[in-house]
């Protein structure tokens, strides 16, 4: 898959210390809700800011950030209805969506919230979710990352550095606290709370759900959905945190204290929507197309960022041979023609929906072509391994239709169907990988891209693409 991933920890991670805060009553009531104030903190609610966004930028490096539209707008919408019930200090949170399918999300000091596509499609409900993200948001105001940060500095600059911060009265500068406690590494310390922390961010983002409109007990619910995964690597959430079901019952007991609607939001028709994105729904066996093989290349993409929908084939093709003579092929004139590695391996797509990701090209709409030295004598068993190697390289794919025999290019070959979600935009794509041998032995190669929910207006064009081949006797 493109791009270099990393764990983060996240809603349910826990790990050595923990959150200070005390439990305060909110008065009215004969029990109050959940409320907890931040513990012990050097830094200043701008220097959070500061800090995280340091961070956040780090990250945004390292883990795929999904770009369709309509997914990081749900989730941005959700997160903002969510945020404006958080207590303490206003902080302006920012919500992206992780284009993967690990079941993760995390939050950085200052407001950065990070949601995995993968949490998306484990959450049953809009409420889950929800739950999800009121945890998230819970650590950010009551600044665990930062009261995280700050015991890591006393530890190490000893409580001479609280008379220097008291007789000044600043807070401490950034750079030198993050040297302090681990310099680039100092994003796991912000990122892995104890579980007073992680207790802590489950009653009060049950309390910001119930003040929402949501039913707290959707939280709860996202715990066990998780448990209920037999045979599943364990999600990151559950990987080395204290028992959930120990938590789902701390939830249910702070019910009594919180303002629940009398009809919660469950569940919407928008979630299931954005979800059935995430997740391609029931999987389309039409044939169809999409995703790249992640090769190294192309030579000159020039990292173009894909749009969400570039321009649809144009109906009139012009003509394409390959300059070794090997095959020939018609394609939409307003497609353009890339390398992607040297003169046997090409792409062929619109302006907008292709690029380069960390050394890998990726492209949303269009084909890629080309020919490689064949595996095996055996059609059959070198196709087998052209379509391994891509599943290997893209490990979020699955093959939705196994090999059929066909005829094109006027000679027998396969056609294999493979789904996965988008590296550039994390939406649902089909790929169809078509294999033939060339004359003098070699694999030729045809994989046609695009997304599950645009498939339609690209079939004729791979139709009549397909129908143009012609392979050298």
């Amino acid at each position: 898959m493109v791009g270099q991933l990393v764990s983060c920890g996240g809603l349910l991670s826990g790990g050595s210390g923990g959150g200070d805060g005390t439990l305060v009553g909110r008065g009215g009531a004969a029990r109050s809700a959940p409320h907890f104030s931040p513990g012990f903190n050097l830094f200043s609610p701008e220097q959070d800011v500061e800090l995280g966004k340091r961070s956040a930028t780090e990250i945004a490096r390292q883990v795929p950030l999904m770009r369709d539209e309509a997914t990081v707008n749900y989730v941005r919408q959700l997160g903002a209805k969510l945020a404006a019930r958080a207590s303490g200090h206003k902080f302006p949170y920012q919500f992206n969506v992780v284009a993967t399918k690990d079941v993760n999300a995390f939050a950085l000091p200052g407001g950065f919230i990070f949601v995995y596509a993968g949490s998306i499609a484990a959450a049953k409900n809009e409420g889950e979710l929800a739950g999800v993200i009121a945890h998230e948001i819970t650590h950010v105001s009551l600044r665990h990352g930062t009261n995280q940060a700050s015991k890591a500095y006393l530890a190490k600059a000893g409580l001479g550095v609280l008379g220097a911060i008291a007789g000044g009265g600043e807070s401490p500068d950034i750079s030198r606290v993050v040297e302090s406690i681990g310099g680039a590494g100092a994003n796991m310390l912000l990122l892995r709370f104890g579980r007073t922390a992680e207790t802590q961010a489950d009653l009060e983002g049950a309390r910001i759900m119930a003040e929402a409109g949501y039913d707290p007990r959707d939280m709860a619910g996202f715990f066990q959905t998780l448990q209920e995964r037999g045979g599943q690597r364990v999600p990151e959430f559950l990987s080395d945190h204290p028992d959930p079901g120990n938590r789902v019952a701390a939830i249910s007991a702070a019910l009594a204290s919180l303002p629940m609607s009398k009809n919660p939001v469950r569940d919407t028709n928008e979630f299931q929507q954005i979800k059935a994105r995430v997740t391609g729904g029931r999987a389309s066996s039409s044939l169809a197309a999409t995703r790249e093989p992640a090769r190294t290349g192309p030579r000159d993409p020039n990292d173009i960022e894909p749009n969400n929908r570039p321009q649809l084939p144009a109906p009139s093709f012009k003509q394409f041979q390959a300059r070794d003579g090997s095959f020939a092929f018609q394609y939409p004139q307003n497609w353009d023609a890339l390398s992607a590695g040297d003169e046997a391996n090409l792409i062929f797509a619109p302006q907008g929906a292709y690029g380069q990701k960390e050394q890998a090209v990726f492209v949303t709409h269009g084909i890629f072509i080309g020919t490689l030295p064949a595996t095996s004598n055996d059609l059959a068993a070198a196709n087998a391994a052209f379509v391994e190697q891509q599943i290997k390289v893209n490990p979020d794919y699955r093959v939705e239709r196994q090999p059929q025999r066909i005829t094109f290019g006027d000679r027998t070959g396969y056609a294999t169907v493979v789904v996965g979600p988008s590296t550039a935009t994390g939406v649902t794509e089909i790929d169809v990988i078509y294999t033939a041998a060339t004359a003098d032995g070699r694999l030729f190669y045809l994989v046609t891209m695009a997304p599950e929910d645009e498939f339609q207006n690209y079939q004729a064009t791979f139709e009549k693409l397909i129908a143009s081949l012609r392979l050298a006797e």
